[in-house]
């Protein structure tokens, strides 16, 4: 398989923004090609078409599995990172409250402060059945209260707990092993999103200590419309989408045959080369953050705790976030104010009020998220324009009402 990098964005733009989407790689695309062509078959069928398509499933769901070293069948592959979060979440709750779990108390999910988005979602559906959301809260440099998670996984009737790996908009790493370890303790089952940690680092599921791990495809330059759910064998989880037989009955509907193959291709990919990409972005980050900290009233949220390689969240002075965005996109510089499935909305970030910062404060950040593609030519480059665009920037926001 090519290891060449999916294709720059059109018009020359500087593509700073990886966590929201990347470009789908051509390893990914070329393998994607005969499903939507010859092979374009229902996998679910038994004739010769249908069946080919169906290989074609089965030899990807392989390739996800060697890469994060997991079994073919504890993979259920759905429409993307937040269906594969609700599967596990709504998924795993309703599966053990048929089996008899918190039968005489409150069912309870405990989850962070600083969840995606899909991750509330699949609460507050569940909410409405009667099981009850505890949020464990995150210090100013967003690293989760260990001590408040511990006593809120002893309540009688948590089922789950649900913690990111690698946050969307911060990059704060959580201490995986620490939470593992306590809900082990109370037995309680452990999820974790790792969507922005996929392509990053290295997951290993053998080692890793959770139950659950949902991944998104076009996180890591695979297609959009594609996520996978591994499940630890044994875990009773109830299709939320049901009205089918496929993915062993935990997820209905006509796989994604084009989709799955081309996760398989990017996932292979991106675990194959981690540990140089991960090294590349780590380097790039800190050419990008030494530009930024050279500025005046720019602050970088968490930059001493621990984070993912490819994140930069800043506050700026005097700015707001969503002026210096646009300036900045008119300059041929792709950032983002935070979450790609929150954009639109005018509300600060919910991630950045639970660290502590105030509105005006959260509505004064920007995102940069590098992805594989990235040059430290585009840096330079960014670091050169970002002076003359951020001081237009705080012109145009102090004559904003």
């Amino acid at each position: 398989m090519s290891s060449q990098s999916a294709e720059k964005p059109s018009r020359a733009l500087i593509y700073l923004d990886g966590n929201a989407t990347t470009p789908l790689n051509p390893s990914a695309r070329d393998a994607m090609l005969p499903l939507l062509g010859e092979r374009f078959g229902n996998p679910s069928s038994v004739h010769a078409i249908g069946q080919a398509a169906r290989a074609a499933v089965d030899r990807a769901r392989e390739q996800c599995a060697a890469a994060l070293h997991a079994q073919p069948k504890e993979l259920t592959f759905t429409s993307g990172g937040t269906e594969a979060a609700q599967l596990a979440i709504a998924g795993t709750v309703r599966g053990l409250l048929a089996a008899g779990r918190a039968r005489s108390v409150k069912p309870r999910v405990v989850i962070t402060a600083v969840e995606h988005p899909c991750v509330l979602g699949a609460c507050e559906e569940l909410e409405a059945l009667g099981v009850e959301t505890t949020r464990i809260g995150v210090d100013a440099a967003g690293a989760l209260d260990l001590r408040a998670l511990d006593e809120a996984l002893t309540v009688p009737g948590t089922l789950l707990c649900s913690a990111m790996a690698a946050n969307n908009e911060t990059g704060v790493l959580f201490p995986l092993e620490e939470i593992a370890r306590l809900c082990r303790t109370r037995q309680v089952l452990l999820h974790t999103d790792a969507v922005q940690l996929a392509g990053k680092a290295r997951i290993d599921v053998r080692v890793l200590p959770v139950d659950l791990l949902s991944l998104s495809a076009h996180k890591l330059e695979g297609p959009k419309g594609v996520g996978l759910l591994w499940t630890r064998a044994g875990i009773p989880v109830r299709a939320v989408q049901p009205g089918g037989h496929q993915e062993r009955g935990r997820r209905g509907g006509t796989e994604n045959a084009a989709g799955i193959v081309g996760m398989g291709a990017a996932l292979e990919l991106a675990m194959r080369e981690v540990a140089h990409c991960a090294a590349r972005m780590n380097e790039l980050r800190e050419r990008l953050e030494a530009a930024l900290l050279s500025l005046a009233g720019v602050r970088i949220i968490a930059r001493e705790g621990l984070r993912g390689a490819s994140t930069t969240c800043a506050l700026f002075d005097g700015c707001d976030g969503q002026t210096l965005l646009v300036a900045l996109d008119q300059a041929g510089v792709c950032v983002s104010t935070g979450s790609a499935c929150s954009s639109g909305s005018l509300s600060p970030s919910p991630v950045l009020l639970a660290m502590g910062f105030s509105a005006q404060q959260a509505r004064s950040a920007l995102r940069f998220s590098l992805w594989r593609g990235n040059t430290a030519d585009e840096i330079d480059s960014v670091a050169k324009l970002l002076p003359a665009v951020l001081e237009r920037a705080r012109r145009a926001s102090a004559r904003q009402p």
